[in-house]
């Protein structure tokens, strides 16, 4: 779950208003914007226009593409061509997002990221000190940092978990990550009990810590303290 709530946390702040011209770029407010070409519209439906090599840097967040536009009047974002997103938390862990389009809504702070024809939207989380977990999707939405949706397939694998599903939600208030479509596999690979299960849906909290399985429910859990195991089920 923590790639999922990352990648909630990546998206949404790797956009903003536009902070200077490329022509000559200033830090503003901690933001920086440049391109090889800056084309500005004015008047009721004003417009910037972003042309080649576009890079955008923002509070220990970084988003490059080969095309940008921001619409000032419904400040709406849109990029496209080889857009990449990199983001580092206070802790030292690094979020990295790569598709071919995407867009943001300032207002609503709903916004999507989508592959190249034939390839998946693709991230890896990396963190201080351990391998990285890695994911794919078919499409990447997001409202803001509290929810996050990987749709038309998603996957993701690494030394701490691992699943599969047509789609994964996860919702931050509810630390919830719900896994849907194509007979979901979850494998949980660290902590004091392993499991791994495939059923017709699967949900997992954060707090409490539960998976739960519904629905045609095949697979396994392992304790490491068996004498915890017994507690548990007397």
């Amino acid at each position: 779950m923590t790639v999922l709530s990352l990648l909630a946390l990546l998206c949404a702040p790797a956009f903003a208003a536009p902070a200077a011209s490329p022509a000559a770029p200033a830090s503003v407010a901690g933001s920086v914007v440049r391109s090889k070409e800056w084309v500005i519209r004015r008047g009721a439906s004003k417009e910037e226009e972003f042309i080649g090599d576009v890079r955008y840097q923002s509070a220990g967040t970084r988003l490059t593409a080969d095309w940008a536009l921001f619409r000032h009047e419904d400040r709406v974002w849109q990029a496209r061509g080889a857009v990449f997103v990199r983001r580092e938390t206070s802790d030292g862990t690094v979020l990295e997002a790569r598709g071919q389009k995407a867009g943001h809504d300032l207002e609503t702070k709903r916004g999507y990221l989508d592959p190249a024809p034939g390839e998946p939207v693709r991230f890896t989380r990396t963190a201080p000190g351990l391998a990285p977990d890695h994911g794919i999707a078919g499409r990447v939405t997001w409202n803001g940092e509290s929810r996050v949706t990987m749709s038309a397939g998603a996957k993701v694998w690494g030394p701490r978990l691992e699943l599969a599903a047509d789609e994964a939600v996860y919702e931050k208030a509810k630390g919830r990550l719900a896994l849907k479509g194509g007979r979901p596999v979850l494998r949980k690979v660290e902590g004091e009990w392993t499991t791994a299960l495939k059923a017709d849906e699967v949900v997992a909290t954060e707090l409490p810590r539960r998976i739960e399985a519904r629905g045609r429910v095949i697979g396994w859990m392992i304790f490491r303290d068996r004498d915890k195991l017994k507690e548990l089920a007397k």
